[in-house]
């Protein structure tokens, strides 16, 4: 039997995130179960999750998921290559994924797969140039970007089929550099799963919603959190109803539900209202420490922060990034350590937690119960149903230090969202069975 697995943050799910549901469908059969690993309450980029995990998994499973996992935060809030690493390290050992689906901008797999396995941090000259290009204030993006041109360009003719200008082209796309990241995993793993890579449609990165059927899913939250803040609860809720063009009714039914009971639509200003008071409390040594963050960020945002001045006029987020970006730091990196400093990740942390230790169960439909039972069998992972099963593995360091960090930015997504902790030890498995969510 084929089972499809999918990594996502689904912030929220909208219509795009469903194609790759649908492409599943058309290329496997109907009958093929989707297995999801999914960020828990804060993503990739650092920020919190627009609503909680517990939301988006019903609304993922009645729309089509079969069984849904988290993702560790360590792995979630990661660079490319850290959040591809969890993920398809996670769906490989549960021992029944054959396929992987992922998005892209890029049309063409060989293109990304030919990037994959071409090694370029093995090359003497790759790390030459990284450190030389580094050195000249280049963000670590771009300058590893330059040094594999570098690499690319010292290449016999043919051997490497792509231009420097269409490799440029191709790695400055994020969907691209995450299709790749997973392709990388798949190929040093050695693996037999099958890559599927479903070519993105519409305006994925623009900020404001269009008339396009698949906008950005930065685009749909930037419209909730700005209608929350100019509209009364009643005007903010009835507002919502135009987003059905774009966003799955289960979905906007969810998020509905949830902001309608007080629980508040977070964002970054959250993630900045929080950590800002720890930055300026905090000296430059402590914050070095800090998982994504560096002596050389942590005096940076310490001087930045201590003549940032903010008034009522002013947008935070809006002020804070005029603050601290600069060429050297990208903001998606500044917001990552934000995060994992109001969390207490350090770097110390990155180093130890390599791999995920377990596989922590969030939703399941009839289908994907069946899957389950198959995966209880072959996992190398233990997998967790409840909060109160991973003090079965407290003698394991590493194991409890990945639990204790999912649990506290659980407990801070939901303090700050609507002023409760620990209901891990409170929440049950979903089910949808015969068209209806138990929860």
């Amino acid at each position: 039997m084929r089972i499809a697995g999918i990594i996502a943050e689904y912030n929220p799910l909208h219509n795009g995130h469903l194609r790759l549901f649908q492409k599943v469908r058309e290329e496997l059969s109907d009958k093929t179960p989707i297995v999801v690993i999914m960020s828990g309450e804060f993503v990739q980029r650092g920020i919190p999750s627009i609503i909680d995990r517990e939301s988006r998994v019903c609304a993922l499973l009645c729309c089509g998921a079969d069984l849904i996992f988290e993702l560790p935060f360590t792995f979630a809030t990661g660079s490319a290559d850290r959040f591809a690493h969890g993920g398809v390290f996670s769906l490989l050992q549960s021992g029944v994924i054959t396929d992987l689906y992922f998005g892209a901008e890029h049309p063409s797999l060989s293109d990304l797969s030919l990037i994959a396995e071409k090694d370029f941090e093995s090359d003497p000259l790759f790390s030459e140039k990284l450190e030389q290009f580094q050195k000249d204030g280049l963000p670590y993006a771009a300058a590893w970007q330059e040094a594999a041109n570098a690499v690319i360009e010292g290449l016999p003719e043919g051997s490497f089929p792509l231009s420097v200008e269409d490799f440029g082209n191709i790695i400055r796309k994020p969907n691209n550099i995450l299709a790749i990241s997973y392709l990388r995993e798949l190929h040093r793993s050695g693996s037999n799963v099958v890559p599927h890579l479903v070519c993105r449609e519409g305006s994925y990165h623009e900020e404001e919603l269009s008339e396009n059927e698949y906008p950005s899913a930065t685009a749909i939250r930037k419209t909730i959190l700005e209608r929350y803040n100019d509209l009364d609860k009643g005007d903010f809720i009835r507002s919502l109803g135009d987003l059905l063009p774009y966003v799955p009714a289960e979905m906007l039914s969810e998020m509905l539900h949830l902001w309608n009971q007080d629980t508040i639509p977070m964002g970054e200003k959250h993630l900045l209202s929080h950590s800002l008071p720890i930055l300026r409390s905090a000296s430059s040594e402590q914050l070095s420490s800090v998982a994504h963050m560096g002596p050389q960020l942590a005096g940076h945002l310490k001087s930045s922060v201590r003549s940032m001045h903010f008034s009522q006029d002013q947008d935070l987020p809006e002020t804070f990034r005029k603050a601290v970006e600069t060429k050297c730091f990208s903001y998606t990196r500044i917001l990552r350590a934000l995060a994992s400093l109001s969390v207490g990740q350090t770097q110390k942390d990155l180093q130890d937690l390599k791999d995920p230790k377990y596989l922590r169960l969030l939703g399941f439909s009839e289908k994907g119960r069946g899957v389950l039972k198959s995966m209880r069998e072959s996992s190398s992972l233990p997998i967790l149903s409840r909060a109160s099963d991973a003090r079965h593995y407290g003698k394991d360091p590493v194991f409890a230090r990945m639990d204790e960090l999912d649990r506290l930015s659980h407990d801070l997504w939901t303090t700050i969202a609507r002023g409760t902790f620990e209901e891990d030890f409170k929440r049950e498995v979903i089910q949808f069975k015969r068209n209806k969510l138990y929860r």
